[in-house]
């Protein structure tokens, strides 16, 4: 808790004069500690905290990603101010990504992955963040505006960093199933741990959605379900991380992402007889992702 000493006047006049009497008062202001010395990189390019920072920085951690229940990235950045993360695609389960940082559009905005940039030459130079599935993600920070001197004409627009899980140092397994409407249903598994040297992060997520919302449309008395807009996704990752010495560590980080997501059509329209001719096309989004990286610290 910090207490700071102010003066408020006692007495109200439009002319001051010297003899005007002033009474302290106290004004607390309650600062806590555990946010402002929340670790974050991006406005750094290095490990640092919160309250070291000199640009605004927002950190989601993983209790606020459990908390609101976001099952994806794309889903944990959207009750952050200054970001439009559904885009114009929806914000349905599955839906594309796009990042709308204070008028920059994606191709604009740098994705970092555990601090590397994960942008994508064939997405216009942005990233899909609806790929991420959440229950390897320790914490999300969002730079917003321009990171263009730290990390060059990508980030005109902001940085997005993307921690993902350490090992942890008691050995730990969480598993979490969930189902709910439009055919929504999960299953994850997450194991980390360490045993002398070594630590390590397994998990494997899978989600699925039928995304089969009602529509009514009054005037031509229709009433029906939205059809192929299903996704399926299936996340695994792997961590290992092995102490080489009192100062070294050599981690191997591997990540595979897939999305295989419908893309539905326009809505059934009478024919000259009345019949409705339905304008959903079959056609299908299919990504996979394979994210590799190898670090060496000392």
């Amino acid at each position: 808790m910090v207490v700071i000493s102010a003066y408020t006047p006692s007495v109200i006049a439009q002319t001051p004069t010297p003899d005007v009497n002033f009474e302290e008062e106290e004004i607390e202001i309650i600062v806590i500690d555990e946010i402002l010395n929340q670790p974050v990189y991006a406005p750094f390019r290095r490990e640092a905290t919160v309250r070291d920072s000199t640009r605004p920085v927002y950190v989601i951690n993983r209790e606020q990603i459990e908390a609101q229940g976001a099952r994806t990235v794309q889903e944990a950045l959207k009750y952050l101010p200054g970001i439009l993360s559904d885009g114009t695609a929806g914000g349905q389960l599955g839906a594309l990504s796009s990042q709308f940082i204070r008028g920059s559009n994606s191709a604009q905005v740098l994705i970092l992955l555990d601090g590397r940039p994960i942008n994508d030459v064939g997405f216009f130079g942005g990233f899909d963040l609806s790929e991420f599935t959440t229950d390897n993600i320790e914490r999300i920070e969002l730079l917003p505006g321009g990171g263009s001197t730290l990390y060059g004409s990508d980030a005109i627009g902001g940085v997005i960093n993307i921690i993902t899980r350490a090992p942890s140092d008691q050995p730990e397994v969480t598993v979490r199933a969930a189902a709910g409407s439009f055919g929504l249903n999960e299953q994850a598994i997450q194991t980390r741990g360490r045993s002398g040297g070594i630590g390590w992060t397994v998990g494997y997520t899978r989600t699925e959605a039928e995304n089969d919302f009602p529509f009514e449309i009054d005037r031509i008395n229709l009433e029906d379900d939205r059809e192929n807009a299903d996704v399926l996704y299936n996340n695994l990752n792997f961590k290992l991380e092995g102490q080489l010495g009192d100062r070294n560590t050599l981690t191997f980080s591997a990540l595979y992402l897939t999305k295989d997501f419908g893309v539905a059509g326009g809505v059934p329209i009478p024919d000259s007889i009345g019949e409705f001719n339905s304008l959903t096309p079959q056609a299908r989004q299919y990504t996979d992702e394979v994210l590799l990286d190898l670090t060496r610290e000392l």
